[in-house]
């Protein structure tokens, strides 16, 4: 039995954290008795006190991406507020009488909101929802619509469900205010892993017995799942994450 040729430098950053994990769960589930070598539940439990650091500098960078999200989201969010401004004031000198009327009220409630733009996202959030709902409201909708305001109240809708919708999905993990050399974390933590995998082969080569083949294959699981994770990048490597 051979270790299955597989590069987990390869993988992503976030990729490569998910990949010790899986190594140290299949060798739980598979219940693999660490008392019988020495040796190799020293790499192993190496492995153990590496993989909640590197994990938790991963968390800092998937937070700073989603944090990136959330921004390009508000700033849609916000062009759809400006937007249904804009076409607002286009009925501000019409000669239609219904239209300049319409035009008195609405500038009321668009009023109440000026600037909620700058407003941090939970107080954002809340107000573009009762923006909406006043405008939609049984008085309003009417008045919308002669000023031909509802097709931009429905793009500045699904813009800030879309933002919502983000927000209260984004990363539940707590991120701590240390700063991690995620690069570092890395190399270390595959380091001791192309170690564990490489002793484990060996051992499997020279005893050929029940325990280090069963431990060879296990480590194989993750190895051969992951090989096409990394088929799907289309042999890309991976890009250094930013700093935390």
């Amino acid at each position: 039995m051979k270790l299955y040729s597989f590069s987990p430098s390869r993988l992503t950053y976030l990729d490569s954290g998910e990949f010790i994990v899986r190594y140290l769960t299949d060798v739980t589930n598979q219940g693999i008795d660490l008392e019988v070598d020495p040796d190799f539940k020293a790499f192993h439990n190496s492995l153990v006190a590496q993989s909640p650091v590197f994990n938790q500098a991963l968390a800092q960078i998937r937070a700073k991406a989603e944090s990136q999200e959330l921004i390009a989201l508000d700033d849609v969010r916000d062009k759809k507020i400006s937007t249904l401004r804009t076409a607002f004031n286009v009925s501000k000198h019409s000669d239609d009488g219904t239209i300049i009327a319409a035009y008195g009220k609405i500038k009321v409630i668009l009023n109440a909101y000026k600037g909620i733009e700058a407003l941090n996202y939970p107080a954002e959030n809340l107000a573009v929802n009762n923006l909406i709902a006043e405008l939609r409201s049984a008085t309003n909708a009417p008045l919308a619509t002669v000023l031909g305001l509802q097709p931009h109240i429905d793009n500045l809708e699904a813009a800030n469900d879309k933002f919502v919708d983000k927000f209260n999905q984004r990363s539940t993990n707590v991120i701590s205010t240390e700063t991690y050399n995620t690069k570092e974390l890395r190399k270390n933590i595959l380091a001791t892993y192309k170690d564990l995998s490489e002793y484990a082969a060996v051992m499997a080569k020279v005893k050929n017995n029940p325990y280090y083949n069963t431990l060879l294959t296990t480590i194989n699981y993750s190895r051969q799942y992951f090989a096409t994770i990394l088929a799907g990048y289309g042999g890309a490597t991976p890009t250094p994450p930013p700093t935390a």
